[in-house]
């Protein structure tokens, strides 16, 4: 209840000081607007004809493109976790292609795969593919092998080991590199978005920022915020599930 209430009282002071700060002339409202303007801009939005488009264009982008590329990565991390030699000869490569930035290819992506929902769904999974990949194959490799002798000792088998201890044991990290993935996975179709989009909260935000509507751009983006904790919500639920053993 205590920190419950303190997160309530953060959250009030901090749009009553932004109130203040702009009624007071310190910050020009043309740059920030203000809570009450932004509200009345969420709500028209919210209650408009293009929020239930928009938001069924973005967030399909995001799960669609998150659950390709976080099962994709997930398996690749566990192989090259599993079998050091591909790791070793794929290693350089993943590294190169890992290194490319993301913001710069995706107009290559519009181009390849043009402006509707395909080339946001291949730029998530591009994003979510080696940052679940890695948070995959770090926790692999960093299981206790205390849990690996005891095995070895048990006489059990390299598949059983995998399945029974190395995989449980792994998923705390892996839930890790999931949270982020979905994070990034959002931020990416908007991105996207932004660049080239019939319909989105993205294409919503670069319209209202063209047009020098900050109230209107800071209602989107709360939008995307609630839908960001939603989902990172989910995802801290189903590793509570997964992790009750541990309990």
């Amino acid at each position: 209840m205590a920190i419950t209430t303190a997160q309530v009282g953060i959250g009030v002071l901090f749009l009553a000081l932004w109130q203040w700060v702009v009624d007071a002339g310190v910050v020009a409202e043309f740059s920030v607007s203000k809570p009450t303007k932004v509200w009345a801009a969420l709500t028209a939005y919210v209650t408009g004809p293009d929020f239930w488009a928009d938001s069924l264009a973005t967030m399909t982008e995001t799960l669609v493109g998150f659950v390709i590329g976080a099962t994709v990565g997930a398996i690749a991390g566990l192989m090259l976790a599993r079998f050091s030699f591909f790791d070793a000869v794929l290693s350089p490569y993943l590294t190169a292609l890992n290194s490319l930035p993301r913001v710069a290819l995706a107009p290559m992506f519009i181009l390849w795969f043009g402006i509707g929902m395909a080339s946001k769904v291949y730029l998530v999974i591009s994003i979510v593919f080696f940052i679940v990949m890695i948070a995959t194959q770090a926790a692999v490799k960093t299981v206790d092998p205390d849990f690996m002798m005891m095995g070895r000792a048990m006489a059990i088998g390299e598949f059983r080991m995998f399945v029974k201890i190395v995989l449980p044991a792994s998923v705390p990290g892996i839930f890790a590199g999931l949270k982020l993935g979905t994070v990034y996975a959002l931020l990416a179709a908007v991105f996207g978005e932004m660049l080239s989009s019939q319909q989105g909260w993205g294409q919503k935000i670069s319209l209202y920022s063209q047009s020098f509507q900050p109230d209107a751009v800071i209602a989107v983006l709360c939008v995307v915020m609630l839908f960001s904790v939603a989902i990172n919500g989910l995802m801290s639920l189903a590793e509570r599930r997964l992790l009750s053993w541990q309990r």
